[in-house]
């Protein structure tokens, strides 16, 4: 087996830069730019959250997986969250139910 697996373990007050979010998100400072406009990536005084890399590198493999463009990314983002949501607020109400 030759696949290679790569970790980073991520702090929610951790900060990456541009330049660090760019290379381990995968994702150009164009497109980067793009996410940032499109409101999917919360941005810093002093850079991004680390935890910004595990959103950026969805949306990326999103884009690229679909070849459509970063609107519609969004918008499946948007979707993808409020499922996540949505199946947590069923597994806190079956929990409450016992």
């Amino acid at each position: 087996m030759s696949d290679i697996l790569e970790g980073l373990l991520l702090d929610e007050y951790a900060v990456v830069t541009r330049a660090e979010l760019c290379g381990s998100g995968r994702v150009t400072p164009e497109e980067l730019d793009a996410l940032v406009a499109l409101g999917l990536l919360p941005t810093r005084a002093d850079g991004y959250p680390a935890t910004s890399v595990a959103l950026v590198r969805r949306a990326a493999r999103l884009k690229r997986g679909l070849d459509t463009d970063w609107e519609l990314v969004a918008v499946i983002m948007d979707l993808l969250h409020e499922i996540d949501a949505l199946r947590s607020e069923v597994r806190r109400l079956k929990a409450h139910q016992r």
